[in-house]
């Protein structure tokens, strides 16, 4: 894993929380992420499921297991999880045994990693899922970066990819089951007041046939 990453989230730990998710987007971006895990993962359902990049702990009610490289986030998380098992490890080797887990789910991780880290972390994931298992994750999409021009000029944010990436990097290990959008629509550009009233329409527009151009895809893929 990156030093640079892991020193970034070392640093702002004590105030992940408050300045990225405690204000009316980061709330939006909660809720849209909860729709969707909601939907994939039982958290009371019985198997061993583990949240790589599990940070803070913001998503880890879901997991069994949580891991990060950052162990200044993840001193949170243990805080706010007392009941979920805390590795500090990199993505592309977490140490745990070959088929352990039926469920891995990985949010805001994949973006900031670049093509070469992300196969590695594919091969990662692939071992230490059981047969059968879902590895679930998001990455924004390229579609709509290409669309507005975007151009990310350091590691934070940098990587995106569209379906054709994915299925690429999935061949001979995973098969996609499918993707759900986040947030459609410009929510930084609306009025503060709306938006939480908009969140389950952008959801809806998300996954329309507009779905390739969310800000953000979550795939869901199933271990061959």
């Amino acid at each position: 894993m990156n030093k640079d990453i892991v020193d970034y989230y070392d640093s702002i730990a004590a105030e992940y929380d408050e300045s990225r998710f405690n204000n009316s987007y980061g709330k939006f971006i909660d809720a849209q992420e909860r729709r969707i895990l909601d939907k994939l993962i039982d958290p009371a359902s019985n198997g061993s499921r583990l949240e790589i990049a599990c940070g803070t702990g913001r998503l880890t009610n879901y997991a069994t297991h949580g891991l990060d490289a950052s162990e200044e986030m993840m001193t949170f998380a243990e805080k706010r999880h007392p009941d979920v098992t805390f590795v500090k490890a990199s993505a592309c080797e977490t140490g745990f045994p070959d088929e352990t887990f039926g469920i891995v789910y990985s949010f805001h991780l994949l973006m900031h990693l670049d093509v070469e880290t992300i196969s590695r972390m594919f091969e990662e994931v692939h071992r230490i899922l059981a047969p059968g298992g879902r590895f679930i994750f998001d990455i924004p999409s390229k579609k709509r970066r290409n669309l507005l021009r975007h151009k990310q000029e350091s590691w934070h944010g940098a990587t995106s990819m569209d379906k054709s990436d994915v299925l690429n990097l999935a061949q001979k290990r995973f098969k996609l089951q499918r993707r759900l959008g986040v947030m459609l629509m410009p929510v930084h550009k609306l009025p503060v007041r709306i938006r939480k009233a908009m969140t389950g329409f952008d959801y809806a527009m998300a996954n329309s046939f507009l779905k390739s151009y969310s800000s953000y895809l979550v795939y869901e893929l199933t271990k061959i």
